[in-house]
């Protein structure tokens, strides 16, 4: 933990994660972007799902599949 406490990168992820949070507000942003952040943000929630389950917890889930599958489709 003070690895990441202390790195440069850490604080200036923070810093853009807090202006993309805040700036589009005020500023006029077209919904097109908006949509394509969105998109975005769900598939590397997906995947990120995909990875910890498959990768490091070493499972096979079929219903996880299944379940993004059916999301896919719908």
């Amino acid at each position: 933990m003070k690895f990441v406490m202390r790195n440069k990168f850490f604080w200036v992820f923070l810093l853009v994660v807090f202006a993309l949070s805040v700036l589009p507000h005020p500023i006029h942003t077209p919904e097109y972007w908006i949509t394509l952040l969105n998109y975005i943000g769900l598939y590397s929630i997906v995947a990120i799902g995909l990875v910890l389950l498959t990768g490091i917890g070493g499972m096979t889930s079929f219903g996880q599949a299944a379940f993004v599958g059916v999301g896919a489709y719908s």
